[in-house]
């Protein structure tokens, strides 16, 4: 019974570690069949080519339209206002009656002017008459008159030609005054304000509309004393809306200021000439004009994302893209300044060169890449 119970003994413990280790590689071997290596990962990324010359420097200044022919128009007499025929936005043309007065009072001075200018010519008449009496008489009997006589008719006759010219500038002037009771138009344009309404008491000079000119706008911006010196009138450029981005119109600077205003910039005015009716007076505005500076004729303008700062401060790196092996060269470049949101290079690229303006902090040299589609703007 004893020699049975042995034969049911369980293996010892070395027993079973040496059948652990002789089980692994098989295991192992099994695991290996089971793993792949991971593929390479190629980073797309966006490029530009170089060729934007810094020479032409384009400066951007914000700005609001204006009209370039304003008015405030108001009565030359005085009156209650009868009748305002136009609105703000109203379009008008050159001759219509904006608004008028009351002219009874102005009719009944025209009237009085000319039947007092028909008295003294009626007078004049006949003074006339009687000096040519006198002058005849004294011609034909020197004796039957005096030479008091024919003066004091010649004073007379003198003095009514005086009083009917009088009468006369009367008469121009109530009928001027009439006139004025009318506000026409002095052009074809368009009602930005109306400052009154029937029915009220108009002073003479009182602001009665606002109006301007359609289609005749310009850009009002404000130019730094840095480079005030670089504009003149005639120097072209665009006007860009804020509601028309993509829209560019052709604007003329028309107007340069002497004297400088607040933060020492100057004011600038530039006439947009192909302006529509969607160029409105207070939209606001871009100014884009572009200055020659000899100086950087062969430096390049790079947007600011495509650098990488180097160890030290004063190394810039940008990486080019070589189409042959699509990968990724880091290169270093020596910048001039900064214009706007792009850095002007001077040297370290050249014309034709690709350059990478996303993806940039992802990438390594001699990295292999990928160009991004055109209109994905992922990194």
């Amino acid at each position: 019974m004893k020699s049975v119970n042995r034969a049911r003994i369980l293996p010892s413990k070395s027993v079973r570690q040496l059948i652990c280790l002789l089980l692994i590689p098989a295991f192992l071997v099994g695991c290996e069949k089971d793993v792949t290596e991971p593929e390479e990962r190629i980073r797309s990324v966006k490029t530009i080519v170089v060729g934007d010359l810094a020479a032409n420097q384009l400066r951007k200044f914000p700005g609001t339209i204006e009209p370039v022919e304003s008015s405030q128009l108001s009565f030359e007499v005085d009156g209650i206002v009868q009748a305002v025929r136009v609105d703000v936005g109203d379009r008008f043309e050159k001759g219509d009656v904006l608004a008028n007065l009351d002219n009874q009072s102005y009719r009944l001075s025209v009237e009085s002017a000319k039947a007092a200018l028909s008295r003294a010519s009626a007078m004049l008449e006949e003074k006339q008459s009687a000096y040519d009496r006198e002058t005849r008489i004294q011609a034909e009997d020197p004796g039957a008159t005096t030479q008091k006589a024919v003066d004091e008719a010649r004073a007379a006759y003198e003095s009514q030609v005086q009083e009917v010219t009088y009468s006369q500038a009367r008469l121009q002037l109530a009928l001027r005054d009439l006139a004025h009771t009318e506000l026409i138009a002095p052009y074809d344009g368009t009602v930005s304000a109306r400052f009154v309404e029937p029915s009220e008491v108009a002073s003479r000079g009182m602001h009665m509309l606002e109006i301007y000119a359609e289609e005749a706008m310009q850009v009002s911006v404000s130019i730094p004393e840095q480079i005030i010196g670089d504009v003149n009138t005639g120097l072209e450029g665009q006007a860009v809306l804020n509601n028309l981005p993509d829209e560019p119109f052709v604007a003329t600077v028309s107007e340069v200021g002497s004297a400088a205003t607040a933060a020492n910039a100057y004011p600038v005015t530039a006439v947009i000439e192909n302006a529509d009716e969607r160029v409105r007076p207070g939209m606001t505005a871009e100014l884009l004009l572009t200055f020659v500076d000899d100086a950087m004729q062969s430096a390049y303008l790079v947007p600011m994302q495509a650098f990488l700062p180097g160890i030290q401060e004063v190394e810039k790196f940008v990486y080019l893209f070589d189409a042959q092996s699509s990968t990724v060269r880091k290169t270093e470049v020596q910048i001039a300044g900064i214009q706007g949101d792009e850095v002007v290079v001077i040297d370290g690229i050249s014309p034709g060169d690709v350059l990478v303006v996303a993806g940039v902090p992802f990438l390594r040299d001699g990295q292999k890449v990928k160009l991004m589609p055109a209109g994905d703007s992922s990194q």
